[in-house]
């Protein structure tokens, strides 16, 4: 124990036993404080035993040995950590501080702070420990985490202090004690033998604060880095938590603006069809001030308020629409209806110039669109949507984010010297790619003046490298000027010099007509990309973000095979920037579960299959799986090759090329 801990605590048993601690050594007065409060909850943590279910979920093992509940009641309702429970067992006993065995039954899911309420039947009143006040914890005091797995006979014990608390926006406070698998759902105690907590796995990596996996957060075991859920908390819910149904985290159905949540507003910018916010007629550009009478100015402040909540909490919240402050009260829902983007078919003008007139410009009106049956035409200037004044092409962005498939929306658009006003019915994002003759001329003139060398060469691949790793990407840029906005195309290679040339060869062409970036990323393995790469293709990205002007509706990742794989794992699993993804011969990885699609998240997927590829029948199937979940999902299949890992011929190219061409629309 460190030197600060043991004084801390002799200090503490001085203060109350100042005869008694006199006359014992710093050993024994540390011993026996450690003894008491174990002591005294001791007989509260049983050992949990589970038979049959899974042994992983994705690649975490899980424990299969006993692990560790607490009683919450004297009737035999017992908590313990979601982790436990992750692989769904068929059976579970629970041993007794006595050393009875009984059979337990899983009675619900807390989903939000990952635990699990279980009841054994008893003839006797089982021992509840004592809980710890929230509101009266503290960062600095003693905590002890104690879990009774292998030796059933005794608790194990780890200490350490209460390190930070409202962690996880409130949901848990977090401990530097030991905490692992082996006390996964037992307690956290403080010195005076009362429970702080109940300790579960989180990632503390997190950053929304939603709900998690069950196995989020269980690399962390033993690092310093502990939760626990308060006790009085789970006391507080545990009559609602009887009646057997799972425990939701709660959701308003609201997006807000991309950006730093510590320092963006909580300005709604759509809400989602039935949802609570829908119900109590919320509207894009609400700002949210005030939940349960608590100011918020901030959304970290904001799901500091929400994110504790489970579905079925009311709460009464301030919206100040215009110059009005509005009273609202809302009931969260457990799950919202699947989000869909609202598509209205205009593709922007890029680059635009600085004195042209306010309004989102059009470049191209997409073929068989709203826009184009209602009679909207390249050139219009949208001024107007549902009264909203458009002055770019974000805030049309921005507005249509607030509205849903199936709505019709009034766009008010300068033609020339012309005000026209036009009622659309709002479509789904299209699947298809647009046809070639549908586009105009890619470039606008005098916006990419192909980037040259010294003798008036095109330029040759260019390295961009990180510090901390060891891979050398390589780029290709079409633009000499630093202002000009390109897409990025971000092609995870194999590493070798000549097939980075070859495709460079093939694509230069492409990238100087349509403005895109080509960066070539190579795996850290030689030819063998890996989970383990997921973390340098992040920062390659942000990277290549900054040192040029990237137009984030046209990010791209791309990658054929195991690569493809990692392209979906990049954009679906991490809060990517990417627009789109390009799969060639990949279906998802097995453990994948894509994001929520959501007003921030316009990801559209390119699923390329080659012609008799082993892998249509997964690779069609994950196409309906990523529909139904809210993806704009193409498939193209290029030509049969004696190779699939041949380089793409050049009329999947020029479909690549129109698809990323056409993710700016909206």
């Amino acid at each position: 124990m460190r030197p600060l801990t043991v004084i801390l605590l002799v200090l503490t048993l001085l203060a109350f036993s100042p005869a008694r601690g006199t006359e014992q050594s710093l050993a024994e007065l540390e011993q026996q404080a450690l003894h008491d409060a174990t002591a005294s909850v001791a007989n509260s943590v049983v050992q949990i035993r589970t038979v049959g279910g899974l042994d992983r979920v994705g690649k975490t093992l899980l424990s299969q040995g006993p692990t560790t509940g607490l009683i919450v009641s004297a009737d035999g309702y017992i908590v313990s950590s979601a982790f436990n429970f992750a692989g769904h067992p068929s059976s579970i006993l629970v041993r007794l501080a006595d050393g009875k065995q009984r059979a337990a039954k899983l009675i619900a899911r807390d989903k939000n702070r990952m635990l699990v309420l279980l009841k054994v039947n008893t003839e006797l009143p089982l021992p509840v420990p004592k809980p710890v006040a929230h509101e009266t914890m503290r960062v600095g005091q003693w905590a002890v985490a104690l879990g009774r797995t292998f030796q059933a006979e005794e608790v194990g014990v780890s200490v350490g202090i209460v390190s930070a608390i409202h962690r996880k926006y409130g949901r848990v406070i977090q401990t530097d004690a030991s905490v692992s698998v082996a006390n996964y759902g037992g307690p956290l105690v403080d010195i005076s033998g009362r429970v702080l907590g109940v300790l579960v796995p989180m990632s503390p990596q997190a950053a929304s604060g939603g709900a998690e996996s069950e196995v989020a957060g269980a690399e962390y075991y033993d690092s310093g880095i502990g939760f626990a859920v308060p006790l009085d908390h789970v006391l507080g819910i545990l009559e609602r938590w009887k009646q057997g149904e799972d425990l939701l985290p709660g959701k308003l159905g609201i997006g807000l603006a991309s950006g730093d949540a510590h320092m963006t507003s909580p300005k709604i910018v759509s809400v989602w069809p039935e949802s609570p916010a829908a119900i109590a007629g919320w509207k894009a550009n609400d700002l949210i001030t005030a939940v349960n009478g608590r100011a918020v100015s901030t959304q970290a402040q904001l799901r500091f308020q929400i994110i504790p909540l489970y579905a079925g909490d009311t709460v009464r919240v301030t919206l100040r629409r215009e110059e009005e402050d509005i009273q609202s009260k809302v009931t969260l829902a457990g799950k919202l209806a699947l989000y869909r983007h609202a598509f209205l078919g205009v593709l922007p003008v890029r680059n635009p110039e600085k004195d042209l007139p306010k309004g989102a410009a059009t470049r191209t009106i997409w073929s068989n669109s709203p826009a184009s049956e209602s009679g909207l035409e390249a050139g219009d200037r949208i001024t107007k949507i549902n009264d909203v004044e458009i002055k770019t092409t974000l805030e049309a962005r921005s507005t249509l984010a607030g509205l849903h498939p199936g709505q019709t929306a009034e766009i008010v658009v300068a033609r020339g010297e012309e005000e026209l006003t036009f009622t659309v019915e709002l479509s789904t994002v299209p699947e298809e790619i647009m046809l070639a003759a549908n586009l105009p001329a890619r470039v606008q003139p005098g916006s990419i003046q192909p980037k040259l060398n010294e003798h008036g060469e095109d330029a040759k691949l260019e390295k961009l490298t990180l510090p901390e790793f060891s891979q050398e990407a390589v780029y290709f840029s079409p633009a000499a000027d630093k202002d000009q906005a390109l897409g990025l195309l971000l092609w995870l290679g194999d590493g070798k010099a000549e097939k980075n040339q070859s495709l460079v060869d093939a694509w230069q062409a492409i990238c100087r007509r349509d403005g895109i970036l080509l960066l070539i990323a190579p795996p850290q393995k030689e030819s063998v990309w890996q989970a383990d790469d997921l973390s340098y293709l992040q920062q390659l990205a942000r990277a290549a973000s900054r040192r040029f002007n990237i137009d984030r509706h046209r990010m791209v990742v791309a990658g054929q095979g195991k690569a493809g794989q990692l392209a979906y794992a990049l954009a679906l699993k991490s809060k990517s920037a990417f627009a789109g993804v390009i799969s060639i011969d990949a279906p998802l990885p097995r453990t994948l579960k894509p994001r929520d699609v959501s007003p921030n998240n316009r990801l559209a997927l390119l699923a390329i299959e080659s012609q008799n590829s082993n892998f249509a029948p997964l690779i069609r199937r994950d196409i309906e799986q990523l529909r139904e979940a809210g993806y704009p999902t193409t498939w193209l299949q290029r030509r049969s090759t004696s190779d699939v890992t041949k380089e793409i011929d050049a009329a999947t190219r020029a479909s690549i090329a129109r698809w990323i061409d056409g993710l700016d629309r909206y």
